[in-house]
């Protein structure tokens, strides 16, 4: 597994301590409206969330990533999740499962991050991160029709309109990326297992 360092932020695979941060965003009014059409999560939900979340890195050395804002004194901020899913939230059905390609960029932050840059540092990040050492040909991102916000994140990072998707009833946007046609920020730093004790303990 690895973690990302970007020249504002750490991003670290989530762990089983990460119980209270992943409830705490998914109860964050902000998410609750603008991704769970307002519905609040029981602790239980959380759990299960976050142990899908350390699943999917068990079974293919990558994921969400727990996104942390740096500041000047070492201490770091939790912002949210952002990372890359295999058959993630909304790929269409007809998508093979287990192609290598169908993945699909997720991004969640709080409010209060929001608006800062974070998701787009973040995401050109994962992208590099997709293309450049998973090997990844495409990147999708689904987004709801009324999400400004990431429509105009998703484009800074390099992505593309292909057209629209119908996900339980709701109109989703479908973009893409490519490599050569990806942003990436402005320097990354990737650090495997044996590096990464530390950062993963803060």
């Amino acid at each position: 597994m690895h973690i990302l360092e970007t020249p504002r932020l750490i991003l670290r695979p989530p762990s089983h301590s990460d119980e209270l941060l992943l409830h705490g965003i998914h109860s964050d009014p902000f998410v609750v409206n603008a991704i769970r059409d307002g519905a609040y999560p029981t602790i239980e939900q959380s759990k299960a969330a976050l142990l899908q979340f350390i699943n999917h890195w068990q079974h293919h050395r990558f994921g969400l990533w727990m996104t942390f804002v740096k500041d000047e004194n070492q201490a770091r901020k939790f912002a949210g999740y952002c990372g890359l899913m295999c058959s993630g939230t909304y790929l269409p059905e007809d998508y093979l499962p287990g192609d290598p390609n169908n993945v699909e960029i997720i991004t969640c932050l709080h409010l209060a991050s929001s608006g800062m840059g974070v998701a787009v540092e973040a995401g050109r990040a994962v992208i590099q991160f997709g293309f450049e050492y998973l090997k990844l040909e495409k990147i999708t991102g689904f987004i709801r029709q009324n999400n400004t916000r990431s429509i105009i994140k998703n484009k800074k990072i390099g992505f593309v309109y292909v057209g629209n998707v119908t996900y339980k009833g709701n109109m989703m946007m479908r973009f893409e990326v490519l490599p050569v046609a990806a942003i990436r920020p402005d320097s990354l730093l990737v650090l495997d297992d044996k590096d990464t004790e530390n950062i993963r303990n803060q």
